[in-house]
C-alpha cells in the first residue's frame, strides 16, 4: 500500500489521503495485519492535524447520523485515556447545560476510569441505547440525549479487532469527540495530553466545527481541573485565543482526590447528590466550571465568572436534579 510506504518513510498525509485511507479501513477493505501496520507506523510518527481531521470526515462518513432543528447544539466530551479516575464531570456538566442549550452528548464505556459516560448514565437509568429515530425524538422532547458511540459507528468492527489486540493508543483515540453523529456547532473537548492541542484544533478547523473550546490540565485530566492551571484553546469562528485557567483565581481550589471516581453505580448516587446539594461542594464546583466552559462555547454568557455563577446555582437550587429526574423518567 502506497500510503504505508508513505507514513513509514516518516512523510505526513494530505487531509484527502487520511479520508481515503480511512474510508477503506472502515469499509472493511484492508487486512487487519495492514490496519495494525498503518495504525503503529501512524502513531510512532505522530498524527498530524490534517490526518486527525481526515480519519474523523472517514468516521463521520460512515456513522449513523442523528437529525435535528437545532440552531444550536452542544457537546461536553473527553478524548478518555488520561488515567486519572475522576468522577463523570463532563456528564454531569452536559446535564447543567441541557436547561440552556440542547445537549448531544457522545460517549462510550470505561476506557481508563472506573465508570464512563455510558456506564454512569445507565446507572441512572437514562437512556444510552437509543437508535437513530428515539434519540432525535429524545433530543428534541428533553433538550438533551446520549448518542452511544457503539450505536451509532458499527464501521468501527472493522477495526475493533486490531484496536484490541494492539492494546496502545492509536489515532482512534483521538477521534470520539469529533465524530458525534448529530455534528453539534458548539464543544467543550478534554484531551488528555495538552500537547495534542494545536494539532487538535487545527484539525478542528479543517472539519468547520465553528464554536469548540479545547481543555487539557496541566495535573493530566481531560477536562477543566480544579487542582491545577488548565491550558484553554478557544475558538470562535475563525479565531482562537489560549489562556490559562486557573481555579485559585476563582477561589473553588481543592486536591485532585476530591473529584475521584468509583464504579458506576456509586457515581450515579454522588451525582444525585451533588444534584442535591448534599456536602459534595468541591465536586459542584468542578462540574459547575465545566459546564461554565461549555456555556461560554454555546454563547448563553460570554463571561466565564457569570457562566459559573449560573451553572453552580443551577445545582444549588435543584434545577439539575430535576432535569436529571424528567431524563430518567
Amino acid at each position: 500500500m502506497e500510503i504505508l510506504e508513505k507514513i513509514r518513510s516518516g512523510m505526513d498525509l494530505k487531509f484527502e489521503e487520511a479520508t481515503v485511507m480511512f474510508n477503506e479501513m472502515l469499509s472493511g477493505n484492508v487486512d487487519e495485519s495492514l490496519i495494525e501496520e498503518i495504525l503503529v507506523a501512524l502513531a510512532d510518527k505522530g498524527e498530524t492535524e490534517e490526518e486527525i481531521a481526515g480519519s474523523a470526515q472517514a468516521m463521520l462518513g460512515h456513522a449513523i447520523p442523528v437529525d435535528h432543528d437545532f440552531s444550536t447544539l452542544l457537546d461536553v466530551v473527553g478524548t478518555g485515556g488520561d488515567g486519572s479516575g475522576s468522577f463523570n464531570i463532563s456528564t454531569a456538566a452536559a446535564i447543567v447545560c441541557s436547561l440552556f442549550v440542547p445537549v448531544a452528548k457522545h460517549g462510550n464505556r470505561a476506557m481508563s476510569s472506573k465508570s464512563g459516560s455510558a456506564d454512569v448514565l445507565e446507572a441512572l437509568g437514562v437512556p444510552i441505547n437509543l437508535g437513530r429515530e428515539d434519540a432525535a425524538r429524545f433530543l428534541e422532547q428533553k433538550n438533551f440525549v446520549f448518542l452511544f458511540a457503539q450505536k451509532f459507528h458499527p464501521a468501527m468492527k472493522s477495526v475493533a479487532g486490531v484496536r484490541k489486540k494492539l492494546g496502545r493508543r492509536t489515532i482512534f483515540n483521538l477521534l470520539g469527540p469529533l465524530c458525534n453523529p448529530a455534528r453539534p456547532d458548539c464543544q467543550l473537548i478534554g484531551i488528555f495530553q495538552d500537547d495534542f492541542i494545536p494539532k487538535y484544533v487545527g484539525a478542528i478547523e479543517h472539519l468547520n466545527i465553528p464554536n469548540v473550546i479545547v481543555v487539557s490540565s496541566r495535573d493530566g485530566m481531560d477536562e477543566v481541573s480544579i487542582s491545577d492551571k488548565t491550558l484553554c484553546y478557544y475558538k470562535k469562528g475563525s479565531s482562537v485565543k489560549t489562556f490559562d485557567f486557573d481555579p485559585v483565581e476563582f477561589g473553588i481550589y481543592a486536591s485532585k482526590d476530591k473529584v475521584k471516581g468509583y464504579e458506576a453505580s456509586v457515581n450515579a448516587k454522588i451525582m444525585k447528590e451533588v444534584f442535591l446539594g448534599e456536602n459534595h461542594s468541591d465536586l459542584t464546583n468542578a462540574i459547575a466550571i465545566n459546564a461554565a466552559f461549555a456555556l461560554l462555547s454555546a454563547e448563553v454568557e460570554t463571561d466565564l465568572k457569570k457562566a459559573f455563577a449560573l451553572a453552580r446555582e443551577t445545582i444549588k437550587n435543584k434545577k439539575a436534579y430535576e432535569k436529571l429526574t424528567e431524563l430518567i423518567a
